[in-house]
């Protein structure tokens, strides 16, 4: 056969689905025409698919020392490096790719996909948006679309795209259509629609049982319409299905950390806490004390005695999933040294403020106190009060009381029966802004975390923008560079005496500083996130800062070792 037929017969082969002669039969080519284009590029999707990326990386490149603005190359390149977390250098590949093909749907989805992620997300909307003028059943740029909406709290917009892009996903796509069912779930659930989100949930779990997404998913929103018990043997289902979970990249780790948890519990995020590549880790999740398998759920107690150290992630006091006794008697057992010990953390309720940070000079320590539902309706705005339930966290469901009808607006919205109410304090400060400083303590040691500025007394990361504002950003870097010179001799104090008095060997602290450089304490405890998922692009002061945190926890856990 001359060269053409020999690549038609390629082409042929791969239609049909042989992927295998189809292989073949391109490198038959290629050992005649090294630079066959096609040839190269088919071969490269092949292999891409089959996993090998390297091979496949290789290949596109030949192609493009062929043809430098081969569109496909480029696309195909830039979702090797978006598969490797290199989003940048993926949006600039994909932004070439699109200058040769402005057709073609997919490449404008793609360079979306690696701008959410990047937090460029008004862009990531435009480009979903000519994606889908393009090709207006691209289901999977609905979905994209929707993931984008969520992550700018625009809920209703993201649930509605998601039902778009469930009814244009083929029936047979069962992985995708579970992947937009729980997409769809998640901005449900936030925009109070809780019949859909667990209709969404139940639809994944009827095709696979154990699915843990769906499971962990529905179990919340089964959570919010205090259905406690299905909740609850969910979790268990959840547990059991897990076993023990590996995780850690060192071939070689210098110790093993086992995370123990418990269903039903408020756990410390240890996601980014272990450096994968010092430390293997064991992650455990205790079933409920009434189950008959209780405390480990079919796993071997032996497993567990591989672990050097143990970190109890159970970290929220009004949270605690009755499973104290089972950690304690579980850490008895093992006999190895426990980072954050029940003891510990169940001194940092919100409501045992005022005894833990109350004589600690420069710090203002809002009083805390539990009500039920009567006292929450008698508040009249005055004095001003926020009000959540207990053991939630990232404000969700925290309100400000401060006019006679807030509270039964809020009372309207919220099934709970018990709040905790704080004193209210403004702290609105340059700028006219809100300002919430976070601090994580390593073994009672202050790091600065991040610094939210927004205009709402309601501040949080995600709600202030901060990467969208030059000078917000360089207001945090100040503070991730030196925090101390931020606070000033009696902020810095006070923060130091914090970490001191919560006496947790991993915790943290969400605050403000005041004109007067006291610090306004907003709470402190276990459950503080750590994560650095930002940007180096965009934030690489973040990943100078952050990397610190997690330095010092690998010290404390080797110093523990060594004593």
């Amino acid at each position: 056969m001359s060269l053409q037929q020999s690549l038609a017969e390629a082409f042929s082969l791969h239609r049909s689905g042989r992927l295998a002669e189809a292989k073949t039969a391109y490198r038959a080519v290629l050992v005649v025409d090294p630079h066959d284009t096609g040839a190269l590029m088919m071969l490269g999707i092949i292999v891409a698919d089959e996993g090998d990326a390297a091979e496949a990386g290789h290949l596109f490149r030949r192609v493009l020392a062929v043809d430098p603005d081969h569109s496909m190359a480029l696309h195909n390149l830039g979702r090797l490096a978006q598969g490797r977390g290199e989003d940048r250098a993926a949006a600039d590949l994909f932004e070439r790719a699109a200058t040769g093909k402005p057709d073609l749907a997919p490449i404008f989805n793609d360079w979306a996909v690696s701008l959410n992620r990047m937090g460029e997300r008004e862009r990531a909307l435009e480009l979903l948006d000519h994606a889908l003028s393009l090709d207006p059943n691209y289901a999977t740029a609905h979905d994209n679309r929707g993931l984008v909406l969520y992550e700018l709290r625009r809920f209703d917009q993201a649930a509605q795209a998601h039902f778009t892009a469930l009814a244009k996903i083929p029936v047979e796509n069962a992985a995708e259509r579970s992947a937009i069912l729980l997409h769809l779930s998640l901005a449900a659930y936030e925009i109070g629609e809780l019949s859909a989100a667990e209709r969404a949930c139940r639809a994944i779990l009827a095709a696979d049982p154990n699915d843990i997404n769906a499971l962990d998913q529905l179990a919340k929103v089964l959570d919010r319409q205090l259905r406690d018990d299905e909740a609850t043997a969910l979790r268990n289902q959840l547990a059991r299905s897990q076993g023990l979970v590996a995780g850690g990249a060192a071939a070689d780790p210098k110790a093993t950390v086992l995370i123990v948890g418990g269903v039903g519990a408020g756990h410390v995020p240890t996601r980014y806490l272990f450096d994968p590549q010092c430390f293997a880790t064991l992650s455990l999740s205790m079933v409920s004390p009434d189950q008959p398998d209780a405390p480990l759920g079919g796993v071997e107690f032996d497993r567990l005695s591989e672990a050097d150290v143990i970190f109890n992630s159970l970290g929220e006091v009004e949270k605690d999933g009755g499973q104290i006794q089972a950690l304690r008697s579980l850490c008895a057992n093992l006999g190895k040294p426990v980072l954050n010990p029940w003891d510990g953390v169940a001194r940092t309720s919100r409501d045992n403020v005022q005894a833990l940070f109350g004589a600690i000079d420069g710090l203002v320590v809002p009083g805390t106190r539990w009500a039920d539902r009567d006292e929450v309706a008698a508040l009249n705005g005055q004095p001003p009060m926020l009000v959540r339930p207990g053991g939630a966290h990232g404000g969700k469901d925290l309100a400000l009381i401060d006019t006679p009808d807030a509270a039964r607006d809020y009372l309207a919205k919220v099934p709970y029966d018990r709040f905790l109410l704080t004193e209210f304090f403004d702290f609105k400060g340059e700028r006219d802004s809100y300002r919430k400083y976070r601090f994580i303590f390593i073994d009672r040691v202050p790091y600065a975390y991040h610094l939210a500025v927004g205009d709402h007394w309601l501040v949080h990361y995600w709600r202030a923008e901060m990467g969208r504002s030059d000078w917000k950003k360089l207001e945090e870097q100040r503070f991730l560079t030196d925090w101390k010179a931020v606070f000033g001799p009696t902020g810095a104090a006070a923060v130091e005496a914090a970490a001191a008095s919560l006496d947790l060997d991993y915790g943290g602290m969400d605050c403000s500083l005041l004109p007067d450089g006291r610090v306004l304490l907003f709470e402190a405890n276990a459950c503080m996130l750590l994560h650095l998922d930002d940007s180096p692009t965009e934030f690489p002061y973040k990943h100078i800062a952050v990397p610190k945190i997690r330095d010092a926890v690998t010290r404390m856990i080797l110093e523990r070792l060594r004593a």
